[in-house]
């Protein structure tokens, strides 16, 4: 990007630069776990030959890159800037700056600078915007990849392929899947709840993580199924009525508090008291994994949300993944670094960190990592459909006005709908 550009970018968080001229700052191949078995990018062979993109090139140039890793504490930062660092080993010649910019802020800087021809050059993310981004033309179509992720050694799945497609094309390069599950303490939760039922009669030692402006509501979806509700039908219109079951989990979780259990704003909150014994348990996501293992050993565990009357519990799974930006100068150069940071040596080191490769050849080995991983086979698909875009806000306010009010949850559920269906023209 040109000097204007990354001024822009570095105001959007603290920057840091990974290049030639960094010194230090750049791991040596003995210190980085891997930079010295970096091959210089993929060949052919390795990356099946099926698109133009797969270079055999050593990589040079600049990019800007944003990530949101800072947010959710050391482990998944350190595990990215050590692959950076392995990347930059592997390409003497490739400058990185790297920008770590707050979760709560990162899409809609993205949005408000690329929709202005400029922002960094790419960034990585869960694909929370990648519908409505993709739609309002402000990512690369990266659909010639597809072949090349398949195919050995990136061996991407077919359903985080599916995740990153947005009406027919691919927007988004797969890095990790993602869902959320309950995290507990063995040694003060000896038995796992499994139901709703579990939870309320261990009400007092569990937490839930809720919030206005749609963060709450991702936490949410997984409870649906547990209540037989669901939110949109197959034409896009809102299905989540008085009877479908979503005001029955928005009434659950009241009956939840009203029995002693803990409600946090922001996840960081949760796994605070869950180190220090506040709570015994909480659903949160593979990316809290590193600083909770670190915190509590083997006394961590994972196993699903909780079922209910209406079936088991189905939180979204989705990728997180690399997002190149329409009004980037070095669309190729972001193509390759991609492909470089997903080579198995360097997934490996995101595994160890908590992440659940797209890849479907690499296996975690942490037990935590594997728990994740067992259970995204019971997760519900997340749905690139443009009328979910008007899905966060609206329910993730009625969620933050059934916790903190007390409002009736089918008058809650009746408005949001019907907020939805109005801003998608149903």
């Amino acid at each position: 990007m040109n000097a204007k550009l990354r001024m822009v970018s570095t105001l959007a968080g603290v920057a840091m630069i990974v290049g030639a001229c960094t010194g230090g700052a750049t791991p040596s191949p003995a210190s980085s776990g891997g930079a010295a078995s970096q091959p210089a990018a993929s060949s052919p062979a390795e990356s099946g030959g099926a698109s133009p993109a797969a270079s055999a090139a050593a990589l040079t140039g600049s990019l800007t890159i944003w990530e949101a890793y800072g947010a959710s504490g050391s482990a998944e930062k350190d595990a990215f800037d050590k692959i950076v660092g392995n990347i930059k080993t592997a390409n003497p010649g490739l400058n990185v700056t790297v920008t770590d910019v707050p979760f709560n802020n990162l899409f809609s800087n993205f949005e408000t600078q690329a929709g202005t021809g400029s922002g960094p050059d790419m960034y990585i993310a869960p694909n929370d915007s990648l519908p409505n981004e993709a739609r309002q033309g402000l990512l690369v179509d990266v659909s010639d990849l597809s072949a090349t992720l398949k195919a050995a050694p990136y061996n991407t799945s077919d359903v985080a392929i599916n995740a990153a497609t947005v009406d027919g094309k691919m927007y988004e390069i797969p890095e990790s899947m993602k869902a959320v599950e309950l995290f507990y303490n063995k040694s003060t939760l000896t038995t796992a709840p499994a139901t709703t039922d579990d939870w309320k009669a261990n009400a007092s030692k569990l937490g839930w993580v809720y919030g206005a402006n749609g963060g709450g509501a991702y936490y949410l979806w997984g409870l649906y199924s547990s209540f037989g509700g669901k939110i949109l039908d197959d034409s896009g219109k809102c299905a989540a009525t008085a009877t479908s079951g979503v005001a029955d989990g928005l009434k659950w979780l009241q009956d939840m508090k009203a029995a002693g259990m803990h409600f946090y704003q922001n996840d960081n909150d949760a796994k605070a008291d869950l180190i220090s014994g506040k709570i015994a348990g909480f659903i949160d996501g593979p990316w809290q994994s590193g600083d909770l293992s670190k915190a509590l050993g083997d006394k961590l565990a994972v196993v699903a949300g909780p079922s209910g009357p209406g079936g088991a519990w189905a939180p979204m799974t989705a990728p997180d993944g690399f997002y190149i930006n329409a009004s980037s100068q070095n669309v190729d150069l972001a193509k390759q670094f991609a492909l470089q940071f997903l080579l198995p040596a360097n997934e490996q080191v995101f595994a160890d960190a908590g992440h659940l490769p797209a890849n479907t050849t690499i296996k975690p080995t942490d037990p935590i990592a594997q728990s994740f991983a067992a259970l995204m086979p019971s997760g519900f698909p997340r749905p690139t459909a443009k009328e979910l875009n008007n899905y966060w806000g609206n329910f993730g306010n009625a969620l933050a006005a059934a916790i903190d009010k007390g409002d009736s949850p089918t008058t809650l559920v009746a408005t949001a709908c019907s907020a939805m269906d109005k801003a998608n023209g149903k």
